[in-house]
């Protein structure tokens, strides 16, 4: 959806109290006192205001929202942070009164300069896979350095009411001041969810002619820290989710949001002309996918087709959206984005005999339940659904890597909101997969040559950890397929050297890929007092994946996993075994690993086996897991050792 600057763009903004007043006055700055404060921050949220008024005007709703932002530069590097961006779409937004001042520190005060060079593009491609009609205003505080402060205030109105959402507290870095307020009459009823730790936010209802106002306030709230492989900050920080119920105009009650029932039925209404005449060519190849078929292959061949067929392009003007196209006009273009497939899926699905279902969702960056959220921000993508020997199966045709029965990545766990007919829909959770549908397995053979180790291996990937292989190589070309070949499948240490290797299933469906390689190891059998020493572990999974203690956030992942390492060592003629290492384990129940060596048949067999259970490591899983990773380590640096008869 369409947010400002604000809310849309990652930003570090940190805050301390500073002694001057903006909108437009000169300002008074104790640098050194910030500086002090927060040696290691490059600039400051001062205020962060955004103030919502509601009307009836000229017998229309009208929506108003004005922004005003002030931040100050603290440290040289004041020119990375001067530019400002504001992200809008002419269909849903009107952006006006547009000021912008830089104030430049001097020394006798600050010199006062206006931004006078204001640009509307098009942003890069990129960003969500729903909608794409995004425009943006950008500009530059000139003069931006150690000590400056720019300020920002603007209109937007807001012309769909079902667009209206509200306000995230926090930022990566705390915010000082900030208020969020929303003042309408009597004939707009409106509502309020909030979400997040709320605590210290001070909460204010007020009457005055006829209006009512809402009003929040915070004050320095504790910053979510920007990390790596981290859930997006939304899960993180208190919001304030706002609902026009409903507005009544001469008499005439128009209901709005609220729930997600009244969510629904804006849906149902953004659908309701959808695919009603299929076209007899669109029936014409159904018929020639599925005829003589069993349920399950029907599924999966349309599926596939979509997949194979359909270019996924994402660009969208106005309610186009959020508005699925017929399914017959994306047959013949051959591209469209999620809701465009979606549309042709569950359209080939039904005209096959098989009922299939518009499904909205959101994506694992969006923490919000429809209960906790009943709008428009709680997803931001369209998919397919089918309901196969009493499960729901979820096809997600933008990802054409992924293979039928699994659930892409990035909705896993989420609320899936299914049309089921015209007037009801339910509410299912897309099942994670589990780590047995995501097996890696690497099994080796390995031999001795003097100092060098050879060895000759079959690598799979199953479930999603295939699809991050494939994904992987997709658009890479000859040259760096090669090269990341090479890194998949070195082994031991940097002299490792791939000597030949066979890929498998690539691009084949519903069968793993695999790996048939050999490799060899220089000098990393080592001899002394005429025993070998042979380390078998030449992958050391999770070795390096330690969580630092200062790391403030859970640890994300994109899929659960199992991988097991079967690794087999004939023992050389004329030598036996002197030294085995002791069997190990590790166990929590969201991870853990296990350990084992067996000598059989004039054969060592060395196994591991690691298991991720969750999607989401706790910081309070932390202590636990570094324990595992210790217990690791220790394990991997134990050594065979062999001597002769």
């Amino acid at each position: 959806m369409h947010y400002s600057s604000t809310t849309q763009k990652i930003a570090y903004f940190f805050l301390f109290f500073l002694s001057f007043t903006l909108s437009w006055a000169q300002p008074k700055v104790n640098i050194a006192q910030l500086k002090a404060k927060f040696p290691d921050e490059e600039m400051a949220y001062v205020n962060r205001s955004e103030k919502v008024s509601i009307e009836i005007v000229d017998k229309a709703l009208q929506i108003e929202v004005l922004h005003q932002e002030d931040r100050v530069f603290l440290d040289e590097r004041a020119s990375v942070w001067a530019d400002e961006r504001i992200y809008f779409s002419d269909a849903f937004q009107e952006i006006k009164d547009l000021e912008a001042i830089s104030y430049i520190p001097e020394k006798a005060g600050f010199k006062r300069t206006p931004v006078t060079n204001f640009k509307t593009e098009r942003p890069s491609p990129g960003g969500g896979i729903f909608f794409d009609d995004m425009q943006v205003k950008k500009f530059t505080f000139p003069g931006a350095k150690q000590g400056g402060i720019g300020s920002v205030s603007y209109r937007e109105r807001i012309k769909n009411p079902y667009m209206l959402t509200g306000f995230i507290f926090g930022n990566y870095v705390p915010v000082l001041n900030s208020e969020f307020s929303v003042t309408f009459p009597s004939s707009v009823k409106v509502s309020y969810k909030t979400y997040g730790d709320m605590k210290g936010i001070l909460f204010k209802q007020s009457s005055q002619n006829g209006q009512t106002t809402y009003t929040w306030k915070a004050q320095n709230v504790k910053p979510s820290p920007l990390e790596t492989e981290s859930p997006s900050l939304r899960h993180y920080v208190p919001q304030v989710f706002l609902f026009i119920e409903s507005y009544t105009i001469d008499g005439q009650t128009t209901e709005v949001l609220g729930n997600v029932q009244k969510l629904f039925n804006y849906y149902k209404s953004l659908v309701k002309d959808l695919n009603k005449t299929p076209s007899p060519q669109l029936q014409a190849l159904a018929d020639s996918l599925t005829r003589g078929k069993s349920e399950l292959d029907k599924i999966k061949s349309v599926y596939y087709w979509v997949q194979d067929h359909v270019k996924y392009i994402a660009f969208e003007e106005g309610l186009g959206g959020f508005v699925p196209r017929q399914a017959a006009d994306v047959c013949q273009k051959r591209y469209g984005d999620c809701k465009d497939m979606a549309s042709l899926t569950s359209t080939l699905l039904n005209l096959s005999g098989v009922p299939s279902y518009l499904v909205w969702i959101g994506t694992r960056d969006i923490p919000y339940r429809y209960a906790e959220n009943p709008s428009m921000s709680v997803d931001n993508h369209m998919i397919a659904a089918v309901k196969y020997k009493g499960e729901w199966q979820f096809l997600d045709a933008t990802d054409d890597r992924i293979d039928f029965g699994l659930p892409t990545s990035h909705i896993q766990g989420k609320e899936a909101l299914i049309m089921t007919s015209e007037d009801k829909y339910e509410i299912v959770p897309v099942p994670i997969a589990t780590p047995l549908q995501n097996f890696k397995r690497d099994s080796i053979i390995l031999s001795i040559d003097g100092k060098t180790l050879k060895g000759k291996g079959m690598l799979s990937f199953e479930g999603l950890w295939k699809t991050a292989v494939k994904s992987a190589v997709q658009y890479r070309s000859e040259n760096q397929k090669d090269e990341y070949y090479k890194s998949l499948l070195s082994r031991g240490s940097n002299k490792s050297a791939l000597e030949q290797r066979t890929v498998l299933g690539l691009n084949q469906r519903n069968v793993p890929v695999v790996f048939d390689y050999t490799f060899r190891v220089p000098d990393y059998v080592q001899e002394a007092a005429g025993e070998l020493f042979i380390n078998p572990h030449l992958t050391r999974p999770w070795a390096d994946k330690r969580q630092e203690n200062n790391r403030k956030n859970d640890w994300k992942h994109e899929f659960t996993h199992a991988e097991e390492t079967i690794t087999t060592l004939p023992i050389p003629q004329g030598y036996e075994v002197s030294y085995l290492p002791t069997n190990v384990s590790f166990s929590n129940p969201d991870f853990g690993f296990k350990l084992s060596y067996e000598q059989k048949n004039g054969q060592i067999i060395v196994r591991s086996n690691l298991n991720l259970n969750t999607l989401l490591v706790k910081k309070t899983s932390f202590p636990e897991w570094n324990k595992m990773v210790a217990a690791l380590n220790e394990a991997y640096s134990e050594v065979i050792s062999l001597k002769k008869k």
